[in-house]
């Protein structure tokens, strides 16, 4: 018993450590960037940097084959556009599943081998059951909630939106112009929407394309379509600032009323929620003011 709990432990160490060192990345040398670019242009090398590139080559092929593994997780559109709207990266996020799925399986396999020394008996098929289901809970919490953090940041990013189109419609009229006002209102704050908006104008600007194109784009990366549709409406609007302002204006309002409604549908929704539990308290309290009296009179007769 004692040498199956070693083992046990020494499979689960070993899977700790493998986990932490994939998930920890060491800083490549010069000459290993260097080969490849152009591994014939080195005028210098060794037979470490080669065995290093060897190394590197096989570690390159694991993870491609791990990365085909989860392909059907981790590159659906709409899981690519809550990595970007939350800023992780589609690496950091199969380390976690990987090392989630890893604790899921190995956490009954140590259950059980602890139970077995305090004289449980636990039958291999059920360990085996809850191995599978510890894996399937590694894969599916942190997709969940990557799509729960994807969601809030959505939220607050319309959010932002919305103060940022009020912002370039008092920058127009206070005589801007557009692209200046676009740019402009990205200033005024250090919150993230106004960040990636500030950023997209600047590649706009860099890049010769209109402002508009690049919200567009914005929009379809990270996954909010309120941008696709303030695009296209300033497409619509072409270049007059009049009917751009106006269209700006219009937005403004319309997201507004769109995220009062849905504020005042959540607060219903709350509410219904809690008319169970207050019934129950209500009668909870009945019953404890009740109680006395009714001893009472049940001493009385």
């Amino acid at each position: 018993m004692t040498t199956d709990l070693a083992l046990l432990g020494l499979c689960a160490g070993l899977g700790i450590m493998l986990a932490a060192a994939g998930m920890t990345s060491r800083r490549p040398s010069l000459l290993a960037e260097m080969s490849r670019y152009d591994p014939s242009a080195l005028l210098v090398g060794s037979a470490g940097i080669r065995d290093e590139a060897a190394a590197a080559g096989a570690l390159s092929a694991i993870g491609t084959s791990l990365d085909g593994l989860v392909a059907v997780l981790t590159r659906a559109p709409r899981h690519t556009q809550d990595l970007a709207i939350t800023n992780r990266t589609l690496e950091r996020h199969t380390a976690l599943m990987a090392t989630a799925t890893l604790l899921g399986i190995t956490a009954p396999v140590l259950l059980a081998g602890v139970l077995a020394a305090l004289g449980w008996h636990v039958p291999a098929g059920t360990v085996l059951l809850l191995a599978g289901l510890g894996a399937v809970a590694g894969i599916a919490v942190p997709t969940l909630e990557l799509r729960r953090s994807a969601t809030r940041a959505r939220e607050r990013f319309v959010r932002g939106l919305t103060c940022w189109l009020e912002l370039v419609a008092l920058a127009q009229a206070g005589g801007m112009g557009v692209e200046g006002a676009l740019d402009a209102a990205g200033w005024i704050s250090p919150d993230p929407a106004f960040s990636r908006i500030r950023h997209a104008m600047e590649r706009a600007r860099h890049s010769g394309t209109t402002p508009w194109d690049e919200m567009g784009r914005l929009g379809t990366e990270i996954g909010v379509d309120e941008l696709d549709e303030l695009a296209a409406s300033l497409g619509l609007a072409g270049t007059e600032g009049a009917r751009i302002r106006s269209s700006l204006t219009a937005k403004s309002a319309s997201l507004r009323r769109r995220q009062m409604s849905d504020a005042e549908a959540r607060a219903n929704s709350t509410t219904e929620r809690l008319f169970l539990p207050s019934i129950v308290l209500m009668l909870g309290f009945m019953v404890f003011l009740m109680y006395p009296a009714g001893v009472s009179l049940a001493h009385v007769l």
